[in-house]
Formats: C-alpha cells, sequence, structure tokens
C-alpha cells in the first residue's frame, strides 16, 4: 500500500485494498436511449479515468459481437463462482489475455476514434481522450471532447491520430474529465476505434451537438506558438512571496526547455499570481526575463491572464501550451479555454519531444522573439475578478474548517506566522510564546485556525485569527497565499460577523498595518467593504448583509461545538 493511502483525504479502499477511482465502481448497463446495448455506468471520483492498453485492432462485425456474447458469459461465470477475489482477478486476467490472442489478427485500418456517451450531468462535461504508445516515446495524441446533457455521439478522425502514434503497436488508452463532476453519473457504450461499413460516418444524433461549438472551435491547434509557464514550483521550486528570492532554486529541466524551444522559435509567457515587481527581479536574477513576452503577473484568475497574452501577443490561445504544478489552476484555465493545452509540471522533461513543439531551428525562428519584443507594451493594472471566475469558484465547493488552536497545530501555525508576507493584516509575525499562550488558554484572547479543502484537494493550515471573544477584535489576521483570492477570508470574516451579531454587536473591527509587503490585504480589506472605525489602525467590517462574497465557501465551524456544523453552504 503507497504511503499515500494513510494521508489521503480522497483514499477509499476497493476489495484489494487499491484506491477507489468511481463511486460505485464500473456497472454494467442498459439505457432507454439505447436499450438494446449493454453500456458502463460510472461516477468518476477524483483522479478517475478510463483505461485500456493493448493492440487496436479492427474485427468483422460478426467476429466482434461473438467475442462480446462469450465476454458476458466468462465475465458473469467469474463472478459468481465462490472463490477468494484474488482467484477471481487471476481468471479475469487470464481470459482477457485470451481475448487479445484472438484480436490479433485484425488489422489497424479505421476510420476513427468513436466515443458514445449518455451524461446524466446537468451541464456539459469536458472529457480528455489520450492515446499514447504503452513505452514512452514523448509522441502521444490528446484532444478534448465536450459532453452536453443527454446522448452524445463524437468522433475523433484516426488519421489525426495516427499522425502521432503507432496504431499497430501496443498502445495506452485513457479518457478522463478534465475536472471530476461530483455525483454526477455516465453510461458509455462505446469507447472504441471503428471503420464505418459504407465509408461514411453516420450522422451525428442532433442531442450530441446541441449548443456546442464546432469542433474547431474548441481544440487545440497541431501546432504550439507560445509556452506559459507558472512560476512558483514550476519554474522554480519555493514560493517567492513566502521563501523569498535567496530561498528559490531554478527547476534546471525547465530552464533547458525554454532556451531550447526559444531557439525553435516558440514564444514564452507568463501567467503567474505573485507580486510584479518582485517577480520580476526574480527573473532577472535569473538571467531568464528576457525571454518571456507579455508576462502576466497579477492577482487575477490565469485564465484572464492568457487572455491577455493572446491579445498581446496577437496569437490564438488554441496554440497555447500552460504548465501549472496547482490542479486548481489548471482546471481554472481548462474551464474557460478549451482550445488552450493545459499540463501540469510534471511532463517539462518531456516537452523538448513533444510532436507539438517540434519545428525548424533557423534564423527567423531564432529572431522571433526580438521582434515581438519591440511591439511589446506593458499593461500591469490590477482587475477585479469577473463573474465567469466566481462562477468557477462556487463549482470549486471550497470548504472552511474553523478550529481552535491547539498543541497539534502549534507549529504550523507559528510556522505560518514566520513566512506569511503577502497576507498579514497586522503587518507582523506572531511570537512563539504568544502562539503557546493562545494554545495553552493563558491569553485573553482566541486562537482560531483555518483549514482549507477543495474538489481538488485539501490545502491543510492555511490561516489565523487572533481574536477577542469580548469585543470581537481580530488582532492578528494571516493567510496563506494558496487561497489568495478565493474568498476564504470573506467566508471567515463572514462567519465571525454572524458570531458578533448573535451576541449583540453588529460590527467586527480588524488591526491593518501597513508593512510594505501587504499591499493584497489591504486590497481584500476593501473588497469587505472595511471602513476606518476612528482608532488607529482598525478598520470597521459592514454588517453581515453586506458584506460581499461570504457566502461562496461551504464553512465547517469545529471552534463552536464538539460535533462539526455546517454553518454556510455556497
Amino acid at each position: 500500500m503507497p504511503s499515500c493511502y494513510s494521508t489521503c483525504a480522497f483514499y477509499t479502499p476497493r476489495r484489494d485494498l487499491k484506491c477507489r477511482r468511481f463511486d460505485r465502481g464500473l456497472e454494467a448497463v442498459r439505457t432507454s436511449a439505447a436499450p438494446d446495448v449493454r453500456g458502463l455506468r460510472v461516477a468518476f471520483r477524483q483522479w478517475g479515468k478510463l483505461e485500456a492498453s493493448g493492440r487496436a485492432r479492427a474485427l468483422p462485425a460478426g467476429r466482434a459481437r461473438v467475442l462480446a456474447v462469450a465476454d458476458d458469459l466468462v465475465a458473469g461465470a467469474i463472478g459468481a463462482v465462490p472463490a477468494p477475489y484474488r482467484a477471481r482477478d487471476v481468471a479475469a486476467i487470464g481470459w482477457n489475455r485470451v481475448k487479445t490472442r484472438i484480436s490479433d489478427g485484425g488489422s489497424a485500418d479505421f476510420d476513427a476514434f468513436l466515443m458514445e456517451c449518455v451524461s446524466e450531468a446537468p451541464g456539459e462535461t469536458v472529457f480528455t481522450l489520450t492515446v499514447k504508445p504503452e513505452v514512452s516515446t514523448g509522441r502521444y495524441f490528446q484532444r478534448h471532447l465536450t459532453v452536453q446533457p443527454g446522448y452524445n455521439r463524437l468522433t475523433v478522425d484516426a488519421a489525426e491520430i495516427a499522425a502521432l502514434v503507432d496504431l499497430g503497436g501496443p498502445l495506452l488508452f485513457q479518457v478522463e474529465p478534465v475536472s471530476p463532476p461530483a455525483g454526477d453519473e455516465f453510461v458509455f457504450t462505446q469507447l472504441q476505434f471503428v471503420r464505418w461499413a459504407d465509408g461514411a460516418a453516420p450522422d451525428a444524433n442532433p442531442a450530441a451537438v446541441a449548443g456546442s461549438e464546432p469542433a474547431s472551435a474548441t481544440k487545440p491547434a497541431a501546432k504550439v506558438k507560445c509556452v506559459v509557464w507558472d512560476l512558483d514550483n514550476t519554474l522554480w521550486r519555493g514560493t517567492l512571496i513566502e521563501d523569498g528570492l535567496e530561498k528559490l532554486e531554478l527547476n534546471p529541466l525547465a530552464v533547458a526547455a525554454i532556451k531550447e524551444l526559444d531557439g525553435r522559435g516558440i514564444l514564452h509567457s507568463i501567467a503567474s499570481k505573485n507580486n510584479t515587481d518582485d517577480a520580476m527581479a526574480a527573473l532577472a536574477h535569473f538571467g531568464l526575463a528576457d525571454y518571456f513576452l507579455a508576462p502576466q503577473i497579477a492577482w487575477r484568475p490565469k485564465s484572464e491572464s492568457i487572455d491577455r497574452i493572446a491579445t498581446r501577443l496577437n496569437i490564438h490561445k488554441n496554440s497555447f501550451l500552460f504548465i501549472d504544478d496547482q490542479p486548481f489552476e489548471r482546471a481554472e484555465v481548462e474551464s474557460a479555454h478549451q482550445d488552450v493545452r493545459v499540463v501540469s509540471d510534471e511532463v517539462i522533461g518531456e516537452l523538448l519531444g513533444l510532436p507539438e513543439l517540434d519545428a525548424p531551428v533557423t534564423e527567423e525562428a531564432r529572431n522571433r522573439r526580438s521582434m515581438y519584443k519591440v511591439e511589446e507594451e506593458r499593461d500591469s493594472a490590477f482587475e477585479q475578478s469577473g463573474g465567469g471566475f466566481v462562477e468557477f469558484l462556487r463549482s470549486c465547493r471550497l470548504i472552511l474548517t474553523i478550529d481552535r488552536i491547539t498543541d497539534a497545530n502549534i507549529a504550523r501555525v507559528f510556522e505560518l506566522s514566520q513566512r506569511t508576507n503577502q497576507l498579514n493584516y497586522a503587518g507582523r509575525s506572531s511570537s512563539r510564546e504568544e502562539v503557546e499562550a493562545l494554545a495553552a488558554g493563558k491569553s485573553e484572547n482566541v486562537g482560531f485556525v483555518l483549514s482549507c479543502s477543495d474538489r481538488f484537494g485539501d490545502y491543510g493550515v492555511i490561516g489565523f485569527a487572533m481574536v477577542d471573544p469580548k469585543t470581537f477584535h481580530v488582532g492578528n489576521f494571516f493567510m496563506s497565499c494558496r487561497v489568495q483570492h478565493k474568498k476564504v477570508d470573506h467566508a471567515f470574516f463572514g462567519w465571525l460577523a454572524e458570531k458578533a451579531a448573535k451576541a449583540g454587536r453588529p460590527n467586527v473591527t480588524v488591526t491593518y498595518r501597513f508593512s510594505g509587503r501587504n499591499q493584497s490585504a489591504q486590497q481584500v480589506l476593501d473588497e469587505m467593504r472595511f471602513s476606518a472605525s476612528g482608532e488607529a489602525d482598525t478598520l470597521t467590517s459592514p454588517g453581515l448583509a453586506d458584506l460581499p462574497d461570504h457566502d461562496l465557501v461551504a464553512i465547517v465551524d469545529k471552534a463552536s461545538a464538539v460535533a462539526p456544523t455546517v454553518v454556510a453552504v455556497a
């Protein structure tokens, strides 16, 4: 059992103790849309994907039907035998090998890859189809397929896949949702390569394409013209704001890729949530600043940053490849731009071998960046998050857990106090003695520890508040930049304002002192409509009804009762 099973909040064991990736496993069903066809019902959990390996072979229709009937009979027999789980597992593996040998006689001549699916989700869901060799060669095919509610028939031209992957060799096939939809179910009736009986594809069911954009509008281009990089824990190891420049370590694979691709004429830019001046100073320190065109370094959604880069460079977004280490940021970009390739930092070492980044090295290519530099204009004005980002936040199902400080979390609170600058409201660090006094109940104040999670995973402890329980004054509040602009701070102050209202106080107050690095804290207080109170360094909240966006994040209250109680749900 991997060590992550003992710590991961998403781990639910199957009978073989491996991680369950679907709510109820894989269920064989029949649907009203296709009553004569057996389907596969799945409800994806985190990291769930449909995957198969082997050689793609086209069998005559009659032979394929016989094999399907035999497969049903053998599967039923294996399931009915009163034998240990492991014995039935071995039998299933053996039968799969027999099927593989039976299929080896077919050809690899196909017209398309076909996905038929009945979606029970209320809105559209984006799936990623990946076809690659079982033994990695650095070349693979990947395409986003948008599934609408109801019946869908989606096809991908086999020639497009064959241009990147040898369909005659051993392959790995993967189908997975870009963002796992919680509780939504899908019934797949076809996931395979096909050859059309009359040489022409059948008409798609109108329900499959109603309201959707043309495929050309939602798929990436064949070649990448611009790679957009995240900075923290992607281009370098560490977080600039929390660790400081001196503790950052460049990712050598990223640097090598940037320099080689630059020589190929492929442009580079940045979409990072950081302070512009500090990040540009770090890039200059590492000698990399000149490689990036129209860098967007600001506290805004990264999808908006990509829009700005595309406008500034006059390049279509479908020729972009975006690299980020955070699942939240990748999903936010994919949510807004289905035509942008989005990858994690884990593939940085493979970039130079990707076919979409393969370009000849010419004199024009070497000078391409310089030509763009001449026309480049800086636009660093900060803009508030748009309505689209708010709706995305709602879909992320963010949960803020509020608990009392204890001996178990003293170390993390102290560490966070020392590392947090951007969202440190009082502009100071808490001493170890101060934190320990709060945990021991030796202070007139109460310490609240904030933890956060969303549908992508657990952020852990991300914030701390020191509150006077008599006056509801927040003497110290700091929060990690990992959840900045996700309205977590709004949710906490909404929770506290509700407590204050029940105690007969219409407002809460907070200490804010400018430190030279906590401008973002001031911006958040302005967003929450805090105003001057008449006392130095003290701001006053509006009433709960006037506190914006405090209900976007669900709250689990462990601080007020022994049993956790959900007091607000988005």
